[in-house]
């Protein structure tokens, strides 16, 4: 319990801030990556269901059936988790990797909206658009805040501290 209590009364409450959004963006991309993999009627399915919810148009496509597409989702979807995760083991030696997991991110949102302008009928696009753009932003909230704040603090006032730093 003392991890915990440390965790949130550490100083640095930006890094701890990035380290709470950046677990729920983590978990974000690894679970649905391993369910488009292995269920992915389960993953069509609930988009289905918010395209319904927004009153959309019913959308014929059979996306499960597209092993291609499917994999390479996945596989993009698990590099946006690894990346996450890289970023919260330690925030100063990957914080490159904030540029490509933003721009795939972007691109995806890109894709989504036009997608959307194309057939304005399937709002699951624009939904997914507009989550997209918001997930791009807080990358770069959270994270750029976060290191600022490190940067030039000392390692062991840091909760969780950074992976392979000096002690």
């Amino acid at each position: 319990m003392n991890a915990v209590a440390a965790f949130f009364a550490q100083p640095c409450r930006r890094y701890r801030n990035f380290q709470i959004v950046f677990t729920i963006l983590t978990l974000n991309f690894t679970l649905p990556a391993l369910s488009y993999t292995f269920a992915p009627e389960v993953a069509i399915g609930q988009f289905l269901s918010i395209n319904a919810l927004l009153g959309g148009t019913a959308y014929p496509v059979p996306e499960a059936a597209s092993h291609v597409w499917r994999y390479l989702g996945a596989a993009n979807v698990m590099t946006l988790g690894l990346c996450c995760l890289l970023l919260q083991l330690n925030l100063r030696r990957f914080y490159p990797v904030l540029l490509p997991l933003t721009f795939m991110k972007g691109y995806a949102a890109a894709c989504w909206l036009v997608g959307w302008i194309l057939h304005p009928g399937y709002r699951f696009f624009l939904a997914a658009a507009v989550l997209d753009f918001v997930t791009c932003f807080a990358f770069v909230w959270f994270a750029g805040r976060a290191k600022v704040e490190i940067d030039g603090r000392p390692e062991a006032r840091l909760v969780p501290r950074l992976l392979g730093e000096r002690r």
